[in-house]
């Protein structure tokens, strides 16, 4: 029979069996009385000969194939009942499971959106990027763009594509605004496997020099200058002072490392990047799909084959350079990935120290309940029977706690998302999708499971008369020490979050100590944009940078002006190779520091301590001899003991002639205050903006920052600088602008946001543990009235059975916080390897965190104890 059908009917099918049972005794009762047996004792012997009713009944439901789920609705039924019972259990119960699946169920959400979840391209896991590596700067997200055309001429299993970042101001139409660009190849789009929502994507013949000037705009862009409208195809668009023809719209969201306006072919750059021609210049991205029918490891050993041709073509810049294919998804989650899961092993952790502190309830229930267990045994019910209730009910409360969590993870994913630092990678998809609801429901289940093991295994098989006469008080010694093994384990896990909460925050104290090399207050920085008119005459760009400096000085409030091209702790890398001799080294062994390009007034400005020599001025300008300024790093690895001003260092990237050594500044961290020391490239020099070549003033201008050390709060002077800069055509702008000490406290915003994050967790798990600790000696020491009682009558204080309670309280947490410590160090260890500037556990984090758990532990425990030193010795022999 169908079980849903027999299901549905079961209220029929039972009146049907009970009419069935008594026709069967009936019948057998007559056929006993035809046979002379009085009436009476036929009825005996045919109940005798069928066997009790209630036995025969579960044989026929058995028959039915519904027993199971009949048993489930009926145990669910109690569960339900017995919860009604004790609201506060219930309640307790499944907020604190409610807490532990909520936070966990935000994460899974989080890492199944930027981790798991396939990319939106057609067949995403066919698509990578190229990386280049090399012995002296290790790994490049770069690749020249010379090496990217020999690449994709000569490769057999990719298909490639590239691009580079961009941006400009847009004059029309519209009012003049900055917007972000991106300079792609003809390939981009159909190597993503995608197409412009309307139009086209570039032809190969546009993607060359001296081609008709095209471009493909953002959804937003469309929408926000040419009001969404169709007719926008073929419409003009003035872009960094060039009219292109518009001939695509871009898909609403697409990206490239963040969201883009325009987007202009990459070859036609040839005429205003200098780089373009420079096979060492790695400024490319470079994105590839494997071709049908070959692989991953195909492709690695074709991209050797090539980069080995290549190095020995090229090997002044391509020698002892490899190119590797990474899967693109992890190109764009970048070093996401180790954080995300760092959290989910931490909640996990909360998760768990909340099944723990349930089982424990659960238990003291199971044990409360022994008596009513053994009835049940004595009236035929099995192990299996008993344990399916226990479980069924442990179901109930995961469920309804797992119901909530995923509530609350509905309600706090996205402000999450919103605290997280900088910008996550793929955070616009991130939602509660099917997978994630499947792994609330699988968290609730098996936490129901987990905590419902304890009370089912304690199901009372043997010993049932002993049990029933029994008082309601007697609690049997494994259960002391289950309930033990649970306040221990509990304290352990506390101790676990706790001590890892201690390091970040000793870790964010040192990092925050750190001198940064320069002096942050009252310094902003920003980046700014010439008129697009001035950039296409070379001759006039130096004018022009001179004049926004002199504007700039003008503004009220404004100290010192400077211009640079890397502005610390912000996004910018110009690595070169350098020698101290006239002979150079051999390839692949050469020193390598960040050259940034600046103006006289940079060390003013920035308060960059000047330790020996002097730094630029007017006279170091083109035409005069090539002068550089290096940090005292950089000095003492060039030229050890000896002072270095005056010395001459050979910069090929500037030319053959070398550069005299006119100053030595202060070492700056520039990578940020936890990655500057592990950065492999920490020597720094710096070169005069003056000394630029014409042909590169174009390129440079479209990289400079804009550095100001103001008298007042350096936000304040931002509007009025960027009135008194906007120019005679109102199209030159100022953009991403931050304070230093926004910058440099954006460096550390990763380790505060994991130091908020565990102390949370570490909180929570700090009460729920007390909450647990409280549970358990409260439940103990109610168990052992009848027992204090008797000690209390032979003599003892309140205080010796306050002593009592406390010292086997602070057995359990001395115990949990030794394995919590072991624990503690390892987790150490793992957050050594995932965070910058981690620092490893110490006797003074130690000796912060764990008196705060044992202090609040006692605290937790001194209520019980408090409690069962005032019982009164009467009471409790009565109640024995």
């Amino acid at each position: 029979m169908n079980w849903w059908k027999g299901l549905s009917r079961r209220t029929q099918m039972e009146a049907q069996l009970e009419k069935e049972l008594s026709f069967h005794l009936e019948q057998h009762t007559s056929q006993l009385i035809g046979r002379g047996i009085p009436p009476d004792e036929a009825r005996r012997q045919a109940r005798l000969a069928l066997g009790g009713p209630e036995q025969v009944k579960e044989k026929c439901r058995d028959e039915r194939g519904t027993r199971w789920l009949e048993d489930l609705l009926q145990d669910t039924r109690y569960a339900l009942r017995t919860f009604r019972r004790k609201p506060g259990f219930t309640v307790v119960a499944v907020l604190i499971l409610s807490l532990g699946i909520g936070a966990t169920t935000v994460m899974f959400a989080v890492i199944n959106s930027v981790l798991l979840r396939p990319l939106s391209y057609p067949e995403p896991d066919r698509l990578v990027t190229l990386r280049g590596f090399t012995e002296a700067f290790g790994e490049l997200w770069g690749c020249s763009n010379l090496d990217f055309g020999d690449v994709k001429r000569e490769s057999q299993t990719l298909a490639l594509a590239a691009w580079t970042y961009g941006g400009g101001t847009i004059s029309e139409p519209g009012e003049p605004e900055y917007v972000n660009g991106r300079q792609i190849s003809a390939e981009l789009f159909s190597t993503l496997g995608i197409s412009p929502l309307q139009g086209r994507a570039f032809r190969l013949d546009e993607d060359r020099p001296g081609a008709a000037a095209v471009a493909i705009i953002s959804y937003g862009l469309w929408q926000r200058d040419f009001g969404g409208q169709p007719s926008t195809i073929g419409r003009s668009l003035v872009y960094d002072g060039k009219t292109y023809t518009v001939v695509g719209i871009a898909p609403a969201g697409f990206q490239l490392d963040g969201e883009v306006d325009v987007f202009t072919p990459l070859e036609q750059r040839q005429t205003t990047d200098p780089r373009m021609q420079n096979r060492a210049a790695r400024f490319l991205r470079v994105m590839a799909r494997l071709r049908p029918g070959f692989g991953l490891a195909e492709a690695r050993a074709e991209l050797a084959l090539i980069a080995r041709h290549l190095a020995e073509e090229y090997p002044k810049s391509n020698a002892g350079l490899s190119m590797i294919p990474y899967s693109l998804q992890k190109e764009l989650v970048g070093d996401v990935g180790s954080t995300l899961w760092l959290l989910l092993c931490a909640v996990g952790l909360v998760l768990l120290i909340a099944c723990v502190n349930i089982a424990s309830l659960l238990l003291a229930r199971a044990v409360s309940r022994e008596r009513e267990l053994a009835i049940r045994v004595a009236l035929g019910a099995g192990r299996g029977r008993l344990a399916r209730q226990c479980l069924t009910e442990s179901a109930i409360l995961g469920v309804g706690g797992g119901l909530l969590g995923v509530v609350l993870a509905f309600v706090s994913i996205h402000p999450f998302v919103a605290f997280w630092p900088g910008s996550l990678p793929r955070a616009e998809e991130v939602h509660l999708d099917w997978r994630v609801l499947v792994f609330a429901v699988g968290a609730s289940l098996l936490s129901g499971f987990f905590f419902g093991l304890a009370p089912a295994l304690r199901v009372p098989m043997r010993g049932v008369e002993q049990t029933l006469r029994a008082g309601a008080r007697s609690i049997a010694g494994s259960s002391r020490h289950l309930h033990s093994a649970f306040v221990i384990s509990e304290i352990a896990l506390a101790v676990v979050l706790l001590v890892s909460a201690g390091m970040l925050g000793h870790t964010l104290l040192a990092l925050s100590s750190l001198d940064p090399g320069f002096n942050v207050r009252n310094v902003m920085a920003a980046h700014f944009a010439l008129s697009p008119g001035t950039l296409a005459n070379p001759e006039k760009v130096r004018e022009a940078w001179q004049d926004v400096l002199d504007r700039a000085r003008r503004v009220p409030g404004v100290e010192s002006v400077a211009l640079a091209d890397i502005i610390p702790m912000r996004k910018g890398e110009n690595s070169v190779p350098y020698w101290a001799t006239a002979t150079p080294p051999p390839l692949n062994q050469e020193p390598v520091a960040l050259a940034s390009c600046v103006t006289p007034d940079y060390l003013k400005v920035m308060g960059i301590p000047l330790r020996h020599g002097r730094f630029f001025n007017e006279h170091d300008r083109i035409g005069s001899e090539p002068v550089v300024v290096v940090d005292e790093n950089l000095a003492q690895h060039a030229f050890g003991s000896k002072d270095a001003v005056g010395k001459r260092i050979w910069i090929p990237a500037m030319g053959a002639t070398p550069a005299l050594v006119v100053g030595i500044v202060g070492h700056v961290r520039q990578w940020g205050l936890a990655a500057d020391d592990q950065s492999r490239v920490r020597d720094q020099m710096y070169y005069p903006f003056a000394q630029v070549p014409a042909p590169l003033l174009h390129f440079f201008s479209s990289i400079m920052s804009f550095a100001v050390r103001t008298t007042i709060p350096p936000l304040n002077v931002v509007e009025p600088l960027r009135r008194e800069l906007r120019g005679v055509a109102g199209d030159q702008a100022l953009y991403e602008v931050h304070s230093m000490e926004q910058l440099v406290s954006a460096s550390l915003a990763r380790q505060r946001f994991l130091l908020l994050l565990f102390g949370i967790f570490a909180g929570l798990a700090l009460l729920l543990a007390c909450i647990g600790i409280y549970g358990v000696l409260a439940y103990l020491t109610g168990q052992r009235v009848p027992e204090i009682g008797v000690r209390m009558t032979l003599g003892a204080k309140p205080l010796d059975v306050m002593r009592l309670v406390l010292g086997e309280s602070l057995v359990m947490i001395s115990v949990g916080v030794g394995v919590g410590i072991l624990a503690a160090l390892a987790a150490g260890r793992i957050l050594n390897r995932l965070v910058e500037g981690m620092r490893p556990a110490d006797l003074s984090t130690l000796a912060i965190t764990i008196p705060v758990l044992v202090i609040a532990a006692l605290f937790a425990s001194f209520v019980p104890a408090r409690r069962a030193s005032r019982v009164d010795p009467v009471s409790a022999l009565r109640q024995q």
